[in-house]
């Protein structure tokens, strides 16, 4: 068998789908783009991430570590759910946008405009040949006018502003609990109690694993302040939290007023 030896031709079984996924421009029979596709169901995949802006000046992010969660600038947040590089790379593109941005304008973007600059990456790499969505979904968070803002966007491009919203492969679980929880008539979402409600809620589905099974760790619970003034955005992080110190009554959440 030289190096010139003719080698055996190997057939293989052709997936369904697989005619129309090779290329991000091709539509399928029935109008869909599979490869935008892919990338939302990674994204879907991935671990439960949950924003809710609970006040004006007050904000918290749920995260299954801190590595997804990004300072793209000293006014703005990112978190992301779905693929790590392709996180990665979108948090190092908003930078570099901001920073073209001030000194472009002499002023940093606001919340909106940074997440309208991830929103049209994502949408644009749905259209160009050669090149694949991101497998991430975005939630940007930041400080504008002494008042925090929230924006999500998916892997097709998708832009939309929230008080709360979540990611991952329990984002519906997540959304129908706080939209149960926002729904009621009685709520008053600066009482202490309720912050308190909203906080213990968004670790709730760490606990939701079958009998049996080994129990997962902890996420980590950012809390996101502003002055009503303005300013930068203030972060603080809880490492591993758990939320039973907050049913027991253990937890001070005096110091998210200071």
């Amino acid at each position: 068998h030289g190096a010139h030896s003719r080698r055996r031709s190997v057939i293989r079984p052709v997936q369904r789908g697989s005619k129309y996924d090779r290329e991000i421009t091709t539509f399928s029979t029935d109008g869909r783009l599979l490869q935008v596709e892919y990338g939302i169901e990674a994204a879907d995949r991935g671990d439960t991430v949950v924003a809710v802006v609970i006040n004006q000046t007050l904000a918290a992010l749920k995260v299954s570590s801190s590595e997804k969660v990004h300072r793209i600038d000293a006014h703005i947040l990112l978190a992301t759910t779905g693929l790590n590089g392709d996180s990665r790379y979108l948090a190092e593109y908003l930078r570099h946008s901001c920073q073209r941005h001030r000194l472009s304008y002499g002023e940093s973007p606001t919340v909106k405009e940074v997440a309208t600059m991830a929103s049209k990456l994502q949408h644009d790499l749905t259209k160009r040949p050669g090149l694949r969505p991101l497998g991430c979904t975005a939630f940007v968070l930041g400080a504008c006018g002494g008042e925090i803002q929230l924006y999500q966007t998916n892997p097709g491009g998708i832009l939309e502003q929230y008080t709360f919203c979540a990611g991952g492969a329990k984002k519906l679980t997540m959304v129908n609990k706080l939209t149960e929880f926002f729904s009621k008539k009685d709520v008053v979402v600066d009482s202490e109690k309720n912050i308190a409600s909203i906080l213990s809620l968004l670790h709730d589905d760490d606990e939701e694993d079958d009998e049996g099974s080994e129990k997962k760790k902890k996420g980590d619970l950012w809390i996101l302040r502003t002055k009503p003034s303005g300013g930068p955005l203030q972060l603080s992080c809880i490492k591993s939290f758990d939320p039973n110190i907050i049913r027991e009554g253990l937890f001070d959440i005096s110091f998210l007023d200071s």
